[in-house]
């Protein structure tokens, strides 16, 4: 696993914020699960296929959001819609999911996109992922603070 990531990063960054392409709910949890068994090549959500095995989250993704300092949420689209309105937060308007995001300053920021997210091979990819992106942000966002 890589190396934990340094406090301050706690300190810049308010929440984490995860984002499934997928319904919340047990029925479209069981669906979801028959669909990444049966048909793996079309289902939608590249980050519940790498970081989700049939039912539950994966150990060593678990392992590792645990180790961040600092909050995290889970969302499904439908309640990321309600919680992050795009008349509040516009780069949410016609965001791809799934995505990995960084709420700081107040603002969202796209951390992995929909994009990133489905390149990945597996849950080590998705961590060394994360936190190469997460050390970048914060660099980044250390730098513009500074202005």
């Amino acid at each position: 696993m890589t190396q934990p990531l340094d406090a301050t990063i706690a300190a810049r960054n308010d929440r984490l914020i995860i984002v499934y392409n997928a319904d919340q709910g047990w029925v479209s949890a069981l669906m979801d699960a028959a669909h990444k068994i049966v048909r793996p090549a079309t289902y939608a959500c590249s980050l519940c296929m790498i970081s989700y095995g049939a039912v539950s989250m994966r150990r060593p993704w678990r392992r590792y959001l645990a180790s961040l300092p600092m909050e995290i949420d889970f969302y499904h689209r439908q309640d990321f819609a309600d919680s992050y309105a795009a008349s509040s937060f516009p780069m949410v308007d016609g965001l791809s999911l799934p995505a990995i995001l960084v709420e700081a300053g107040g603002k969202l920021h796209v951390l992995l996109s929909s994009q990133e997210l489905g390149g990945l091979a597996d849950v080590e990819d998705l961590i060394k992922a994360v936190d190469q992106a997460l050390k970048r942000f914060t660099k980044q966002f250390a730098a513009d603070s500074s202005l």
